[in-house]
């Protein structure tokens, strides 16, 4: 604490704010800003609990990606820039998850922009006013042949795995199809790490 009493900005690890959380927690923080703040989107990792659980006067969330794969992501966001202001996470579930993600409610999901849209200042790649030094993106397509080798395994991984894949079912039927894509991208990269250990 005394290394910080007379600082004006510190900057931390997550990690570190994990390992170092009831010393942080006793720090009244004017401010704290998450860079890469996809970081915190699983509310029940450690780190996520640690870095909600600091006492600050305002809280800033930078982040490219809010919301990859669920709608809680975004929640778990907003739960530490704004505490409740989503309801607890199985109302939001309730309320906004299912809803949008399962059965595609439009009204929700207006209802859900509506609610974060205030919260939210986003920068588009496309506004000339903000990014006025940047290029034009540009995007170059290579494409690489497997070699011979590559060929015959990658043929022979599929035909023998979804011969597997069709006769079972399930949480081991996912997991069969988790495996072969992550062996057929080995092959891709290079044949011999189809040898190297491999989750099954």
């Amino acid at each position: 604490m005394k290394a910080v009493a007379n600082q004006q900005v510190v900057i931390v690890s997550y990690a570190i704010v994990y390992r170092d959380e009831k010393v942080l927690q006793q720090i009244a923080w004017a401010g704290i800003v998450l860079d890469e703040a996809q970081n915190i989107k699983n509310p029940d990792t450690k780190q996520a609990k640690a870095v909600r659980n600091l006492n600050a006067g305002f809280r800033i969330a930078l982040t490219g990606t809010p919301v990859e794969n669920r709608l809680g992501e975004l929640w778990s966001i907003l739960q530490f820039l704004n505490p409740g202001y989503l309801g607890e996470r199985q109302f939001f579930q309730r309320r906004f998850a299912i809803p949008i993600e399962k059965y595609g409610d439009r009204a929700s999901l207006q209802t859900l922009r509506s609610l974060v849209r205030p919260f939210i200042l986003r920068r588009l790649k496309t506004d000339r006013s903000i990014i006025q030094d940047l290029p034009e993106k540009q995007e170059m397509n290579v494409y690489c042949s497997l070699s011979v080798e590559q060929g015959q395994r990658y043929q022979q991984l599929v035909e023998t795995s979804l011969a597997q894949i069709e006769t079972t079912e399930g949480i081991q039927r996912r997991g069969l199809i988790l495996t072969l894509l992550l062996k057929l991208k080995q092959i891709c990269n290079h044949p011999e790490l189809l040898n190297s250990k491999t989750p099954n």
